[in-house]
């Protein structure tokens, strides 16, 4: 198949979507220097294909003998896992692997197609995307007659009297977000699959594609990221793929320059959001389960190919960050057993920090699949080049969608929410991470004390939390973490070099009467931060400042070492820091509380004035 996706800028004013602004800083990123110590990974489609395997091995031992996978926890068929299986297993066959599981793959792969077909499918319009994909990878080998009943199966399909969210009158199309692009994207699939539906007044294929995608773009903004509600970071990442998706298998009609371009546009939006380590940010609801990285592989393995044939050098950044996210999560993936769906070491059974869509199956199964795509997608004949996240020197705020503030320098990287969402996180600084030292030593996501995945009620913190300041007004303590509605910033870059970042966040609450200065600086392993409040535009008489403890991930212990003006972390080898002034009073609170990544506890730093300055460090 001829693969073609254009590098080629266009304008989406016509679509309602100012100019992009990254072009530029790409270039400018990409220009500098390597780091000295910088090597290939090594890595190739077949490191896709080693953790598919782990997952879809574990997996066909769920599937009963009517070919539907069962949840080992749930304990029943959930929602779209068994089209998952059957995708994420027909690519393993499709590169020669787990040839001896093939009659079980073949026959969930008709139990699926006849389930669909009937309408009876859960969550039908997630289904045929997968399905597609598993029906071009059997055709390879499969039984002919197989094949024709698959195919004659899936045309028996109209996704307008199955699919769950659906407009027929175009009435209500504004209103629909990712599972139209999800169908959208099967529909386009089936059609380049050459599998056409029965009935001549069905709509179907690239028609359906335009019908639903449509409507789809005003929900992007001038960075390519999608927004479901809420902004939820899966959202956009899991959607882009859809679509980019559908462009591969061959979707080349009315609307293919636009979502080429959004596609491209968030290409490089997501080389300058994750972290060093490859983690995709956090922010809003399905966050930190360990798919969310395998799309990111997958994106950026599509974007490889988009300049491999004139851009090298970022066709290889592309590469480079394809594998590196692929390889952030193997630690949950192949070191522990079971393997984890999300970034935590409980027993998957206490189902800590899922939401109670993101059941173990499916989102295990999730991570398999679009690791398969990754692998489809992967030309490994483009070398890897730096990537920005390992080049750093840059600071990128998305505002107001998304609400997200990033800071990359020498392998270090922050993540502040400046209008979190707080059924899911906090405002203030919700990551500090640097490449080498574990996601959650020091955080990777803040804390909210509503939260909608699900935890031991017993470890829900009083408050929002974050690593942030707290101030009296009337005499009641209020934290940043705590605010968002009415909450208004702006951000002044002070430097941006590779070897130093600094920048100023002032925030306004009006409703406190408040105003809030935060003083960031970020180096190798290392971020200093210094806040101070003005309440009634009056110096605050007392500032606190609040820093989580981690205290285990739910297998694995931390031990935390108190001294006269600093704290220590020390966690799977490696050693976390927070120093502050002497005279400030310091209470390791011993309350634990916990977020998707693990158990918690607060220390509380005080000081008289209204200004504190509190320096982090990895070591």
């Amino acid at each position: 198949m001829d693969i073609f996706f254009s590098q080629e800028k266009i304008s989406l004013e016509s679509i309602g979507i100012p100019d992009f602004t990254l072009d530029g800083k790409i270039r400018e990123v990409l220009a500098r220097p390597a780091p000295k110590d910088w090597k290939k990974t090594g890595l190739s489609r077949e490191y896709y294909l080693d953790l598919m395997e782990i997952i879809v091995r574990s997996a066909a031992g769920w599937v009963d003998e009517k070919g539907a996978v069962i949840d080992p926890y749930y304990k029943k068929e959930w929602a779209q896992t068994t089209p998952r299986f059957v995708s994420s297993a027909s690519i393993l066959l499709y590169f020669g692997r787990i040839p001896e599981l093939k009659d079980i793959v073949h026959r969930a792969m008709t139990y699926s197609c006849r389930r669909l077909a009937s309408g009876r499918g859960e969550s039908p319009d997630f289904w045929l995307r997968e399905l597609v994909t598993a029906f071009v990878c059997l055709s390879k080998n499969a039984d002919a007659k197989l094949v024709d009943e698959w195919r004659s199966t899936l045309a028996k399909i109209a996704p307008e009297k199955i699919n769950k969210v659906v407009s027929i009158d175009g009435s209500r199309l504004a209103e629909l977000h990712n599972w139209a692009v999800y169908s959208a994207a099967g529909e386009s699939m089936r059609e380049s699959a050459g599998i056409k539906p029965e009935g001549a007044d069905v709509l179907w294929g690239k028609k359906f594609f335009d019908k639903y995608i449509s409507a789809q773009f005003r929900h992007f903004n001038s960075f390519g990221m999608y927004r479901d509600p809420g902004d939820p970071i899966t959202y956009d990442i899991t959607t882009r793929l859809q679509l980019a998706a559908a462009l591969w298998y061959g979707y080349d009609w009315k609307l293919r320059p636009l979502v080429d371009e959004l596609l491209r546009r968030g290409g490089i939006t997501t080389l300058f959001f994750v972290s060093p380590a490859g983690y995709a940010p956090f922010g809003g609801r399905s966050g930190q389960f360990n798919f969310q990285e395998g799309i990111i592989s997958a994106l950026c393995e599509i974007e490889a190919v988009r300049y491999k044939k004139d851009d090298p050098r970022l066709a290889g950044a592309f590469k480079r960050q394809a594998h590196i996210s692929a390889k952030s999560v193997e630690r949950w993936l192949k070191d522990m057993t079971p393997l984890r769906h999300i970034k935590n070491a409980f027993r998957p059974e206490s189902l800590h920090g899922i939401d109670e869509y993101g059941q173990y199956s499916v989102y295990s199964l999730f991570n398999a699949s679009v690791f398969g795509l990754a692998a489809l997608f992967a030309d490994d004949t483009i070398e890897e080049t730096p990537c920005p996240v390992e080049i750093g020197g840059y600071v990128l705020e998305i505002s107001p969608s998304f609400h997200k503030i990033f800071a990359t320098c020498q392998n270090t990287h922050i993540e502040i929410d400046t209008s979190a969402d707080t059924h899911y996180d906090a405002t203030g600084l919700g990551r500090f991470q640097a490449k080498g030292f574990p996601a959650e030593l020091a955080l990777s996501m803040p804390f909210t004390s509503t939260p909608k995945f699900r935890m031991d009620k017993k470890l829900v913190p009083d408050e929002m939390i974050s690593i942030c300041p707290a101030w009296q007004v009337s005499g009641k303590w209020i934290s940043l973490a705590s605010q968002s509605e009415g909450l208004k910033h702006s951000i002044e870059i002070v430097r941006e070099s590779r070897e130093q970042i600094e920048f100023i966040i002032r925030y306004v609450h009006a409703a406190s009467k408040s105003e809030i200065t935060e003083r960031y600086q970020l180096s190798q392993n290392k971020l200093s931060i210094n806040s101070s409040v003005l309440v009634n535009g009056i110096k605050a008489e007392k500032v606190r400042f609040m820093v989580p403890l981690l205290a285990t991930d739910g297998m694995n212990k931390s031990e935390i070492i108190s001294k006269k003006n600093s704290v220590q972390v020390k966690y799977l080898g490696s050693s976390y820091g927070i120093s502050f002034d002497g005279k400030a009073k310091a209470e390791i609170i011993d309350r634990e509380f916990a977020n998707r990544n693990g158990i918690y506890k607060l220390l509380m730093l005080e000081a008289g004035g209204n200004e504190m300055d509190v320096g982090l460090e990895f070591r």
